[in-house]
């Protein structure tokens, strides 16, 4: 990443590129970092180490369970945070980390969750007539053969949907032997709130007590992670040497517009950004501003960039309904 501290003297594509790479901290980075240090044993300093800890007498390993809603920052919030962590590796083509994430599309079955792991960890004899059960045997496998001592599952909750094809008691005990295997790893799934009610609904809920739980909550107004949010917004104007108006509160209106959801907050803000620096404005404008909402979320009757004092604007947005 290059040095920003002369930012005026970089090409556009230069700023662009730092604003995406930019990761945004609120504070929930701290207390994800507590909970994944609970999943593994400590050295002799205590310092978290690799190897998942086990329950002492039925030799499960730990997990936990990541929870909210759609465009809360989920995904972001654990690709930071494994990324920083000096003892977890991301496992990839090129890389032999100790470390597998693993995104669920929508439509996968807890067979193909289990192929998707095997071509994950580079096995490439996979039998098309291969059973889900058999599938998940050899994920198992491949785990003490590569390497892995912990895998993430982003959007488990995909793998939990009832339907055709699907078998949702056979889902939740895959990811149980997870943790019960000899080679059991340290397991984080992540996904929207349904997910908890989807593995505590589980034969006997008894799935559910090997979790520890992690919510993500929205940036509320006045909240410490309002203030940071607000900050990140203009240092990273200020980098490009963009001014923002303080009487404007883009801040407030951007996490307004978006209900708090952090993701979706931080994408709008970054998208706000670029679109002043792509035109080499040195000013942001709530004209501006609006413009780039209404390209993303359609010609609404009124937003919350309307131009006027922000109090007003959000008392009328409210008396319509907005966010309903």
């Amino acid at each position: 990443m290059k040095d920003m501290t002369h930012a005026s003297s970089l090409m556009i594509t230069e700023k662009i590129g730092w604003l995406e790479d930019r990761y945004w901290r609120f504070g929930q980075d701290e207390t994800m970092s507590d909970h994944l240090h609970d999943l593994y044993e400590v050295d002799d300093e205590g310092q978290m180490t690799a190897e998942p800890r086990r329950d002492p007498l039925t030799r499960e390993t730990k997990g936990l369970m990541v929870l909210g809603g759609s465009g809360n920052g989920k995904t972001l919030l654990l690709r930071r945070t494994l990324r920083a962590n000096p003892v977890l590796t991301e496992f990839t083509e090129d890389d032999p980390g100790n470390t597998l994430f693993i995104t669920v599309p929508p439509e996968a079955t807890i067979k193909k969750l289990a192929e998707i792991i095997l071509e994950s960890t580079d096995y490439k004899n996979i039998h098309s007539k291969l059973r889900a059960a058999d599938a998940w045997e050899l994920a198992q496998h491949r785990f003490s053969v590569v390497g892995i001592k912990t895998v993430v599952i982003d959007e488990c909750h995909h793998i939990l949907r009832g339907g055709s094809g699907r078998d949702v008691r056979a889902a939740i005990q895959s990811l149980k032997h997870l943790m019960q295997s000899d080679h059991g790893v340290a397991l984080i799934i992540a996904g929207v709130p349904s997910l908890r009610d989807d593995i505590l609904a589980g034969p006997s809920g008894k799935i559910y007590r090997c979790f520890r739980e992690f919510n993500l909550s929205m940036i509320r107004r006045g909240s410490r992670s309002a203030i940071l949010f607000g900050s990140n917004f203009v240092k990273s104007a200020e980098k490009f040497a963009v001014s923002a108006r303080e009487e404007d509160e883009f801040a407030e209106r951007i996490l307004f517009a978006e209900h708090g959801q952090v993701g979706r907050s931080i994408a709008l803000a970054k998208e706000i950004l670029r679109d002043a620096v792509s035109r080499k404005r040195d000013e942001l404008s709530l004209a501006h501003a609006e413009r780039v909402f209404r390209k993303i979320n359609g010609d609404l009757e009124m937003t919350p960039f309307h131009f006027d004092d922000w109090s007003a604007v959000k008392r009328e947005l409210e008396a319509i309904g907005w966010g309903q």
